[in-house]
């Protein structure tokens, strides 16, 4: 068997040092053509973060997804309790600054009369001419519900009435007319239309509870048309027991059940 020369060995050698070298500088390096190496950014769980001394958020692409997982924890009527930080030798107030500013990023998925602010003075490392940090901490404080009371809920598309057992004089209620008075007049010349759609819980029979869900969408309805709304601009629908949005097999979720749902469409 014949030897390889020592000049073929060496021009291989050669030629696959400059193929490695070449291969590093332009895909991993990526530095051909004189364009400097680029990194990788950091991934960032979206949650609202501050620079020293600031109250404006720094902007995220994952700020979306954060805010749909925060959500997802909130049950119907909750409130969302946020709470501002800041550090020694940043200035007074700007905890409070910090949590209005996430308060306005929640918007209109939790409105004001959901939103509770609050502020801190926290020790940490964040200094002067450092990163953006986490600068609040968020706690959902749960709706307690009396069982012979009825509530409102305001949510991004939808106004929420809940009714006591068995009631459907609702319309009786001085908060409901009020809230109603205040939403007939914001829309009062305008050609706004309204869906009033009837829910139950799922005691009684199907027909009983279509019957109560429809009286009960039919007394806010009628608050309506009181204030002056026309009603050819008012549908009214029930939906019984058919679309629950808590467990019917504790007093609480059965309270929420009772409810009336109005949405507005422009």
């Amino acid at each position: 068997m014949s030897k390889i020369p020592l000049w073929l060995v060496l021009l291989v050698f050669v030629g696959y040092s400059v193929w490695a070298v070449r291969f590093w500088h332009c895909y991993v390096c990526k530095c051909c053509d004189g364009q400097p190496s680029q990194e990788v950014p950091a991934k960032t769980t979206g949650e609202p973060l501050f620079k020293w001394k600031s109250d404006v958020p720094e902007p995220d692409t994952n700020f979306a997804a954060w805010k749909k997982a925060l959500l997802a924890r909130g049950g119907q009527g909750d409130t969302l309790l946020i709470t501002g930080w800041q550090r020694p030798g940043e200035p007074e107030g700007l905890g409070l600054a910090r949590a209005e500013a996430i308060k306005r990023l929640m918007a209109p998925e939790v409105p004001d009369s959901r939103v509770r602010l609050a502020s801190k003075t926290v020790q940490d490392e964040l200094a002067e001419g450092s990163a953006p940090m986490r600068s609040a901490d968020y706690e959902w404080i749960k709706m307690v519900l009396a069982m012979e009371k009825g509530a409102i809920i305001e949510s991004d598309r939808d106004v929420i009435f809940l009714f006591p057992f068995r009631s459907t004089e609702y319309d009786k209620d001085p908060d409901v007319e009020n809230y109603l008075k205040k939403l007939v007049e914001k829309h009062k010349t305008t050609t706004a239309t309204f869906l009033v759609v009837g829910h139950t819980d799922d005691v009684g029979s199907d027909e009983y509870n279509v019957k109560l869900g429809y009286a009960r969408a039919q007394s806010i309805a009628n608050v309506l048309i009181r204030r002056g709304i026309a009603p050819s601009r008012i549908k009214v629908e029930s939906r019984g027991k058919r679309e629950p949005v808590a467990d019917n097999t504790t007093e609480d979720g059965r309270h929420r059940n009772r409810r009336v749902v109005i949405t507005v469409k422009p």
